[in-house]
């Protein structure tokens, strides 16, 4: 008995044909999906979304990434080491100098007699612990500091007040007083400051 052995119609050999070359890409794109057991891969991980995923047992660890293929942006904030500090620049340009301070001063001991000074037209007592210390310029404008001491290597306890002298344009008033509060007479360096 003899069999008849037909052949297949031309559009059942292009119906074959395409469905070949439908299940052959889908096995590549299949095949490209896969990655070795227990790995991760490019597919697996979306963009910027490490940061939002729990990574198990450390599975992305710095033996798993190649050196310099992450940027600086992709570290939290202190993770990265500084590098090491650069040049100095170059210096800038002066600026102008400015106005001298001028600075007055005098030493004077008790008994209102100037013994060293800078700026100072004359000294005296006008009474216990009273004393006035006329400068060579008006220094209405400036400021008074005063401190008991003398030319000597002595300390003494007290209180000091200085202020512009009443109609005196160049004038100091130093008053000297015990640790008491009672004027009495002590010597004292006094500056000026304008």
């Amino acid at each position: 008995m003899s069999r008849l052995t037909r052949r297949p119609s031309p559009a059942m050999v292009v119906a074959c044909l395409a469905l070949l070359i439908a299940l052959t890409g889908t096995s590549v794109a299949a095949v490209s999906q896969l990655v070795p057991r227990n790995s991760v891969g490019t597919a697996q991980i979306r963009d910027n979304a490490v940061a939002r995923v729990k990574v198990r047992n450390n599975a992305i660890n710095s033996a798993k990434v190649a050196n310099r293929s992450l940027l600086a942006v992709d570290f939290a904030q202190g993770q990265v080491p500084a590098g090491p500090a650069g040049p100095a620049g170059p210096a800038g340009a002066a600026g102008p100098a400015g106005a001298a301070a001028t600075s007055l001063w005098a030493s004077v001991d008790a008994a209102g007699t100037l013994v060293r000074n800078k700026g100072v037209a004359s000294t005296q007592k006008l009474a216990v612990g009273d004393y006035l210390v006329i400068f060579n310029q008006d220094v209405t404008p400036c400021i008074y500091q005063a401190t008991l001491g003398g030319p000597t290597t002595g300390l003494f306890a007290g209180q000091v007040t200085a202020a512009q002298r009443t109609a005196i344009a160049a004038g100091v008033r130093v008053v000297t007083l015990n640790s008491t509060g009672v004027q009495t007479d002590l010597p004292f360096f006094v500056s000026v400051f304008c």
